[in-house]
């Protein structure tokens, strides 16, 4: 069901690394569930931001090292690296200071923002990135709750030349029906460039599935996306 994207560029199937996978069987179990469904890349993007996931490349490194050698024999054919998703914050300013980032792939960087409380500086650090020649993706732009009452946000970011990732949980109705909405309106914007899961569990790949029978997600397929190097 996801062959036509090929790649989920998000997800948090590292374990114990962050708030995602639990154990080593339950990150192989959604892995499974993804070569079933049509995956056959994965980039693994555990958390970093200074309040909760000071995670460092050695340390993720280290806990996705026995991992891929379960999967690389499981399933030989599926390529598995690993990045990270910032939040943009302070730290993740040094880090860029530092020339310490570990993009998705080339000059493409996952990076979020809070859900809950708008960020002054987002906007500066999104530029700055920029300035250093980095292209950054943005996570599940349609959970940003304080976006929603003033959508032209939406539109400055994306005119910059920002990547808008969708979640694939966000058109299952997984986090409530407003996210859904605004997943749905940047799709028939065609703003949306990129797709990720967002997995954290192995027991929401239900709404993984149920995603693929929201119309929109179609509609989706049909874009150039950068889970496919199209854009």
């Amino acid at each position: 069901m996801l062959e036509e994207i090929g790649t989920d560029l998000h997800l948090h199937v590292i374990p114990n690394i962050d708030d995602g996978s639990r154990s080593i069987e339950e990150s192989l179990q959604i892995v499974a569930s993804h070569y079933e469904s049509g995956i056959r890349r994965i980039i693994a993007t555990p958390h970093i931001r200074s309040d909760r996931f000071l995670n460092k490349e050695a340390g993720i490194q280290a806990a996705f090292v026995p991992l891929a050698e379960k999967v690389a024999h499981s399933w030989p054919d599926l390529k598995f690296s690993f990045a990270a998703e910032y939040f943009a914050d302070d730290y993740f300013s040094v880090l860029l200071e530092k020339a310490e980032i570990m993009p998705l792939f080339e000059n493409y960087v996952l990076v979020e923002t809070s859900m809950r409380e708008e960020q002054p500086h987002f906007v500066a650090i999104l530029q700055k990135m920029f300035s250093q020649g980095w292209k950054p993706v943005l996570a599940h732009p349609e959970r940003y709750r304080t976006w929603w009452d003033a959508p032209k946000i939406y539109d400055q970011l994306y005119e910059m030349g920002v990547i808008f990732q969708v979640n694939l949980l966000s058109l299952a109705g997984k986090y409530g029906p407003k996210e859904q909405e605004i997943a749905e309106i940047l799709i028939s914007q065609g703003k949306i460039k990129a797709v990720g899961s967002d997995l954290h569990r192995a027991s929401q790949y239900m709404d993984i599935l149920k995603a693929t029978k929201n119309p929109y997600f179609s509609e989706l397929c049909q874009m150039p996306l950068l889970n496919r190097n199209e854009i």
